[in-house]
């Protein structure tokens, strides 16, 4: 059984640099940790690790299996290193959040998505601003995938099928639960033998998906608190909720 303490460890990947926004976000959360909580104020408080894109399922791999076995901290906190984010974000994740009905709680994200065919014009390729909450689908044609829910509801705690692990907290036991069904895989990629032809007639999740349908086999439950805000830093375009509204007006008046 897992400790019950309160305790923290953040754990983040990195190709080498961060972005200024994750930088100022993080030593922020760090002061505001020392002088309230203290909760990852100790030897793990947090695991670092550097790796390209290829390594990035691995990378949370080995974090969460250093989380289990290095440190008896009760939750494990990851945050990209291309965030922004409040430095009260931690503890209002902890307190949003329930070891048994809430485990696994993230925060509100946004990611870049291509928009239909991605293309625009003069060769250029058009990006969406996407809440990372996803709701399961399947079609007659075999086809299966997440789709992201566009009219989350605005500063709350809700349920969702799967989410992202750019800002997601996890508690120790469902680590623990889980990697004894499946090892220490968590992140591996699942691929199911069904999807579009252009595809192989098959489907690849990526880690954090994939992370989430290990989860759904455990019944465990995944909630993302939409009051606990972030930025997502895409090197001069910044994904926010402030984005996202833009966005939407925008593809309103088409």
């Amino acid at each position: 059984m897992g400790q019950v303490n309160g305790r923290v460890s953040i754990g983040f990947l990195h190709p080498g640099e961060w972005s200024a926004a994750f930088g100022t976000s993080l030593m922020d959360l760090m002061m505001w940790d020392a002088t309230h909580n203290a909760r990852v104020m100790h030897p793990f408080g947090h695991i670092v690790l550097q790796t390209g894109a290829a390594g990035i399922a691995g990378g949370r791999n080995k974090i969460a299996h250093q989380m289990l076995t290095l440190s008896d901290s009760e939750w494990l906190f990851y945050i990209d290193a291309d965030m922004g984010f409040t430095p009260d974000t931690l503890d209002r994740l902890v307190d949003s959040a329930h070891p048994e009905k809430r485990p696994i709680l993230g925060a509100l994200a946004f990611a870049s998505k291509q928009d239909g065919t991605g293309l625009a014009g003069l060769n250029a390729r058009r990006y969406r601003c996407q809440p990372t909450i996803y709701t399961m689908w399947e079609e007659e044609s075999g086809k299966v995938g997440f789709v992201p829910r566009f009219d989350y509801e605005r500063d709350a705690v809700q349920p969702s099928d799967a989410t992202g692990a750019a800002c997601l907290l996890i508690h120790r036991r469902t680590l623990e639960k889980m990697a004894d069904r499946f090892g220490f895989g968590l992140f591996d990629h699942i691929v199911l033998p069904v999807g579009d032809e252009e595809n192989g007639g098959r489907t690849e999740f990526y880690e954090d998906l994939s992370f989430c349908l290990r989860a759904q086999a455990c019944d465990i439950p995944i909630h993302v608190d939409t009051s606990i805000k972030t930025t997502h830093d895409k090197g001069g375009v910044f994904l926010d909720e402030e984005t996202f509204d833009i966005q939407q007006a925008l593809f309103a008046v088409k």
